[in-house]
């Protein structure tokens, strides 16, 4: 599992750490009981703290993605595919306001943010088409 993170970013590392681990598990690229790395094996590889990893497992762990074994370590939990377009909905959700907000500050008012989405889904219709 490669996880890339950026000291530049203005997203916390545990954070980034977390949504890639989330990533593959939503992607398929980790699998119910697949075992992820140690924390401080985590931390060392990616040349973080041992609290990072443990902040970025635990917000998986309330998202009810992954599972600890006590001792053992965290392994990745069964997900069905209503669960995976649950998540995948809020997130695109989440990302769209932050668009909307921003396009808002930009000056751009509903009517010009609606005529972009709708010129948007046009578009993606015609290319299916």
């Amino acid at each position: 599992m490669e996880i890339k993170i950026s000291n530049l970013s203005s997203v916390p590392i545990y954070q980034q750490v977390a949504t890639q681990i989330k990533s593959n598990i939503l992607n398929g690229s980790l699998k119910n009981n697949d075992q992820l790395p140690s924390i401080r094996s985590l931390a060392k590889e990616l040349e973080v703290g041992i609290i990072t990893v443990k902040k970025s497992y635990e917000v998986l762990l309330q998202e009810d993605l992954i599972y600890s074994k006590g001792a053992v370590g965290y392994f990745v939990n069964d997900i069905d595919l209503d669960t995976v377009l649950t998540i995948k909905k809020e997130e695109y959700l989440d990302e769209l306001k932050s668009i909307i907000d921003k396009a808002i500050n930009d000056g751009l008012n509903i009517e010009d943010i609606k005529d972009i989405v709708d010129k948007v889904l046009e578009e993606k219709s015609n290319d299916k088409s």
